[in-house]
């Protein structure tokens, strides 16, 4: 006579095979450590600005840009403004900002777009972190809470 499986054991079963399977392609965009060939040498384009854990509103997020090269320099749009300083990313993704290296133009524009700037700018100098997602379609700067958080496109995306 055969013996059945218990009714549980069998949920088991389908449990442990779906669990296995969240690694999979459908479980959502992987993100990896940044690296200099993976971070420089793009135009990226903001998509996302969160400070303390809240969205911040940007009213043109395409004018806020980051680009980075082989050489540790990175440049971009903060809005009105051009900024640009010295940085490096080491093997395992931290950003090492050299704060002192940098420099913004100082145009003026109305009181809401300098402040969009100003928080930008900001959170930027606050970032510890560099990750890709998306195939490298992607790239966050972040700070190791989460708190300053930058999430950019691949400009033309």
């Amino acid at each position: 006579m055969k013996k059945l499986l218990p009714v549980w054991l069998f949920g088991l079963a389908l449990v442990v095979a779906g669990c296995m399977n969240m690694g999979g392609k459908d479980s959502g965009p992987a993100q990896t450590p940044g690296s200099v060939s993976s971070v420089c040498g793009e135009k990226w384009q903001m998509r996302l600005l969160r400070i303390n854990g809240q969205a911040i509103p940007v009213d043109q997020p395409q004018e806020f840009t980051f680009l980075c090269n082989s050489g540790g320099e990175a440049m971009g749009k903060s809005g009105i403004n051009t900024y640009r300083g010295a940085m490096q990313i080491t093997a395992n993704g931290q950003i090492l900002w050299d704060t002192g290296s940098f420099a913004s133009t100082k145009m003026a524009g109305p009181p809401q777009l300098m402040e969009q700037e100003t928080q930008y700018l900001s959170a930027l100098a606050g970032t510890t972190q560099a990750f890709v997602k998306s195939g490298g379609g992607r790239l966050i700067l972040r700070d190791a809470s989460g708190d300053r958080y930058i999430e950019y496109i691949k400009a033309g995306n």
